[in-house]
């Protein structure tokens, strides 16, 4: 889990949460955004890997994975109802701060956002 905070003027808060696919892709995480806006836009689910330039990775929406663990909210695409003006043709691009911390910007068609984001890993318990 990766606590977000965006600079957008509402709803604001959120959570990247990440797994590791099952299997032999080892270049990728899976994940879903977990908000309170979440019933009405779904859960935007992406595929994360290394984008563009060196220590950068795209949180990918184009992309999504084609299983989840049992507790996450059902699979959508996010081309279609709501979704679509949060999530759709939309790649977030981050970089690490430091170990828990990431900073991300939105890319969306192509067009860099003029919003920024900050994510602060949450150490999983044993």
């Amino acid at each position: 889990v990766h606590w977000g905070k965006n600079s957008l003027p509402t709803f604001s808060r959120f959570q990247k949460r990440f797994c590791r696919p099952d299997g032999d892709v080892t270049e990728q995480l899976w994940g879903y955004n977990h908000q309170a806006m979440q019933p009405f836009t779904g859960p935007g689910y992406f595929v994360a890997h290394d984008y563009t330039e060196p220590g950068e990775i795209g949180i990918d929406y184009y992309q999504v994975p084609n299983t989840k663990p049992e507790a996450w909210p059902a699979i959508r695409d996010n081309d279609g109802g709501f979704g679509q003006f949060v999530y759709g043709k939309m790649v977030d691009v981050m970089r690490g701060v430091s170990e828990h911390v990431s900073i991300g910007r939105a890319v969306r068609n192509g067009k860099v956002a003029d919003n920024w984001f900050v994510l602060v890993r949450e150490d999983p318990t044993a």
